[in-house]
């Protein structure tokens, strides 16, 4: 019996622009995964200073979630997408500027392990807590725009091959590439990864920009002028609510990303005094972590 050879598909110049975007946008997320704790941890020892840098990076995501997804539903996403990776291109070069501007006061990495009595860098410290919140909000509505733009971009029964490659893409560039070569540039200078990271963001919303002029118009994008914002948020709320599957599907997603979020807040402390591990080997840590999910 012979079985006909499925047909390779193809996706479209625009398509192959989007996912060269998210690899670029993911390879700098899995880069900053290493150095922003990697730099908290040589501006303060203080666990509670560094979970407090966590907990405003991922404090948009309890709060902001709902309202992103009203705007998403109601403006254009690629234009979303392209602004959201401006503002935090923009914020990453903040840290960058003022990490070199500060570099002369930061311990030596390979120090960082071993001091218990480093007095908090309060300049450094602010800027970090301030972008991370202002990280996690863009990042917030760009995620939930970036999740729907795809059938504006291929067609619906190239849907499924689409997503998966870009699925793919983001594993292997965030959790795989991303944190080894952030290590390796933290150990050439402090401040490398976030000019590298900066850059990632910047070149992703020029990618997602020249999509723009192309991209189809999906029958969910909805009329400005008839945004209520309130209406809307309770109109969402209630549909999950009311929905057998995604309720507990929600419930127990949270409190999952709640408990990992208890360890991953203070994990860099615990891998430097405990473990006592060097920059790659936390690096590996992570990359360890991944292998194992998708195990």
């Amino acid at each position: 019996m012979r079985f006909k050879a499925k047909e390779k598909v193809a996706l479209g110049k625009n398509y192959w622009r989007l996912f060269t975007a998210h690899a670029v946008s993911n390879l700098g997320d899995g880069i900053a995964a290493i150095a922003y704790p990697w730099l908290a941890s040589a501006v303060t020892r203080s666990p509670f200073l560094i979970a407090l840098v966590a907990v405003a990076s991922r404090l948009p995501w309890l709060i902001f979630t709902l309202p992103a997804g009203v705007i998403t539903d109601r403006f254009n996403r690629g234009k979303i997408i392209v602004a959201m990776d401006i503002a935090r291109g923009c914020l990453a070069l903040l840290v960058a500027i003022v990490v070199t501007l500060e570099s002369d006061s930061l311990p030596k990495l390979n120090e960082v392990s071993s001091l218990t009595d480093l007095e908090t860098n309060w300049t450094l410290y602010i800027v970090l807590i301030v972008t991370a919140l202002l990280f996690g909000f863009a990042e917030v509505l760009r995620d939930n725009s970036a999740q729907t733009l795809l059938p504006s971009v291929v067609e619906k029964n190239n849907l499924e091959s689409a997503n998966g490659k870009l699925w793919s893409v983001e594993y292997v560039t965030n959790s795989f590439i991303g944190p080894p070569l952030g290590s390796f540039l933290l150990g050439i200078a402090i401040f490398l990864p976030f000019y590298i990271d900066s850059a990632a963001f910047f070149i992703s919303a020029g990618l997602i920009a020249t999509l723009i002029p192309s991209l189809k118009r999906v029958d969910t994008e909805k009329k400005v002028e008839k945004l209520n914002f309130r209406a809307e948020i309770k109109e969402g709320f209630t549909w999950l609510w009311s929905h057998e599957l995604l309720r507990p599907m929600a419930l127990i997603l949270g409190a999952l990303n709640a408990i990992g979020a208890l360890t991953t807040a203070v994990f860099i402390l615990f891998a430097q005094e405990i473990l006592e591990t060097s920059l790659f080997i936390f690096a590996v840590l992570g990359t360890a972590g991944a292998v194992g999910g998708s195990l």
